[in-house]
């Protein structure tokens, strides 16, 4: 074949190929344009993707598809606050009137009349909820502001001196636990996954708290006292492992050291508060983002689950806003991805129009039918980090695990049956944390596993990086919950039975953790080198399924690329031509 011929042939399969990619990439993008919202992606990765509301909006057919599109968890607004439970004067019943409305009274509650709490649109809000397959962030039990001056004072008259400490922990003990019996014994409580306990205590002056305990500082016994009245709540309900109990802050980015100086108080006797709320009203020009993730490093740090529980961002306009957005949560996903406990992300209202700093414009749709520049942004920052959206591949039901598997004792390359890709270190080394992801098989140390099988039917990996296990992130139990490697002492987080499926040769990795019910999982079904690996509910989909290789390289075959495969099926014809004149084949490579 003549040169010219061959260049002519290779414009026409260059032509092809950026044309064909060009459209994959065009459809690629509209596609994950119109597929990803802050449900699939966060909701799916953090485990809740939150909004801020009242029942009035949740009662609106048409706004309630609406949060249901973004959000599958709400904060009340105001309705939960103890002014809304409690009203703005006492409404007094008796005792045995209080028991027989299923009022929890302690032993230590000495006076004679109760306050009565008014439930009704708390029980609204469940029942909407519950129907609705949304979650809820119950918030707050214990604030200095918008709780009643009488409920701090004698026979719970505000025009009366203050109570003695050991009469308002009686009250305290009452309130907290009727308002989480009441959740609770109704038929809607399971919606209920998180508590504010205790809301803004380190900015409290001149509050009702301070005026019967005194100030203080960060050891605050009555709150201590709160935690252990809620989780005692829980653990009767069989709910501690379940349901979270946060202390709730703004600033918190300013007081780090104070805020985990307070959360270790409250936990000194036994852990009774799970993590940090940080409200997030942040502001473009303050605080920095950099200021608010060292802030969030180090109650992760600190062994604290953490929440974003009330972000909005005020502004100079659109595009300042979905500059910080965008930063922001490039940072925050860094994190997850890292194994950060990170556990929801809640805007605080749906849109401008219902913001309580309107004038800001801080979040993310100027209309709840109208999103803005920022809020594609913080999709993007979601993508670039995780990939496309979060579904797992739909989670529908695949391959259906069976008995145990066996594998034996010795390294091994652990490949991927959806991929095709091996189990590998990110980036091929390893000090004290690392990430864990697919890749295409390269031997590095990073891809080789030695297993090791234990005494009571599961099994360790050790990386051939160093004394490094397989690990889930924190010991969670969680849907994608982030696996890595983490320094071997072979406990709970790093233990994995292993499971048959209806291929001979493959297996999937179930989790300790999570008593078996979830497994090793490539995140969200993807193929890409660099995708991560994280732990998902139990589907025995291809994404869940490894097959282990013995390395050495009489039985390991690295593989041959897989970029010819995505040429289009013309450009593949036009790979190979007969040349009638000089009867040859010849294959442009």
């Amino acid at each position: 074949m003549k040169n010219s011929k061959v260049k002519r042939l290779f414009s026409k399969v260059l032509a092809i190929a950026l044309a064909a990619v060009a459209i994959t990439t065009v459809n690629t993008i509209s596609a994950e344009a119109a597929e990803n919202n802050l449900l699939n992606t966060y909701g799916k990765t953090y485990g809740y993707s939150g909004t801020c509301i009242n029942l009035y909006q949740l009662k609106d057919s048409k706004t309630l598809e609406l949060i249901k599109k973004n959000y599958n968890s709400i904060t009340l607004e105001n309705e939960m606050k103890p002014d809304a439970l409690l009203g703005g004067s006492a409404r007094l019943i008796s005792v045995q009137e209080a028991k027989n409305r299923g009022y929890y009274i302690p032993d230590s509650y000495k006076e004679a009349y109760v306050p009565q709490i008014n439930f009704n649109t708390v029980d609204e809000v469940l029942k909407i909820c519950a129907q609705n397959g949304i979650k809820m962030r119950a918030h707050t039990l214990v604030w200095h502001s918008q709780t009643p001056s009488w409920f701090f004072r004698n026979g719970f008259q505000g025009n009366q001196g203050f109570v003695q400490p050991a009469t308002m922990d009686a009250r305290m003990e009452m309130y907290i636990k009727t308002v989480m019996n009441h959740v609770y014994l109704s038929n809607y409580g399971d919606v209920v996954y998180a508590w504010d306990i205790a809301n803004e205590y380190l900015h409290a002056s001149n509050s009702g708290w301070e005026a019967v305990y005194g100030k203080r500082g960060t050891s605050p016994e009555f709150l201590k006292k709160a935690y252990t009245f809620a989780n005692d709540t829980l653990r009767y309900f069989k709910k501690d492992k379940s349901v979270k109990l946060f202390y709730n802050d703004y600033n918190t980015y300013m007081e780090v050291n104070d805020v985990i100086k307070l959360v270790n108080y409250i936990n000194s006797d036994k852990k009774v508060c799970d993590g940090v709320g940080m409200q997030s009203h942040l502001g473009t020009n303050f605080p920095s983002t950099d200021s608010y993730i060292n802030a969030m490093k180090s109650f992760l740090n600190a062994g604290f689950e953490v929440q974003v529980t009330e972000i909005d961002i005020t502004n100079k306009g659109d595009r300042d806003l979905e500059n910080y957005a965008y930063d922001l949560f490039k940072k925050i996903n860094a994190l997850k991805k890292n194994g950060g406990k990170i556990t929801g992300v809640t805007w605080w209202g749906l849109s401008d129009q219902v913001t309580w700093i309107k004038d800001a414009r801080p979040l993310l749709f100027s209309n709840p039918t109208t999103p803005k520049s920022a809020y594609y942004k913080v999709l993007q920052a979601y993508t670039e980090t995780f990939g496309g959206s979060q579904d797992n591949g739909g989670n529908q039901p695949g391959n259906t695990q069976q008995t145990s598997g066996v594998i034996e004792d010795g390294w091994y390359y652990i490949k991927n049956t959806n991929s095709q890709k091996y189990l590998t270190v990110q980036d091929n080394q390893v000090k004290s944390y690392a990430n864990v992801c697919i890749s295409e098989g390269t031997g590095v140390d990073g891809q080789k596993w030695y297993v090791k099988n234990t005494n009571d039917g599961y099994i360790t990996l050790t990386s051939k990086l160093g004394n490094f296990m397989l690990d889930v992130a924190n010991g969670s139990g969680d849907d994608g919950a982030n696996i890595g490697v983490y320094t071997g002492y072979a406990g709970d987080a790093q233990k994995f039975v292993v499971k048959t499926t209806n291929y001979n040769g493959i297996y999937t990795l179930a989790t300790k953790v999570s008593n078996a019910s979830k497994s090793v999982d490539v995140y969200g079904a993807r193929k890409a080198d660099g995708t991560n690996v994280c732990q998902w509910s139990s589907n025995g989909n291809a994404n869940q399924q490894w097959q282990f290789e013995k390395t050495g390289d009489s039985v390991y075959n690295l593989g041959e690329s897989k970029a010819a495969e995505s040429a289009s099926d013309d450009a593949v014809d036009l790979m190979q031509e007969f040349d009638e004149d000089e009867g040859e084949v010849v294959v442009i490579e």
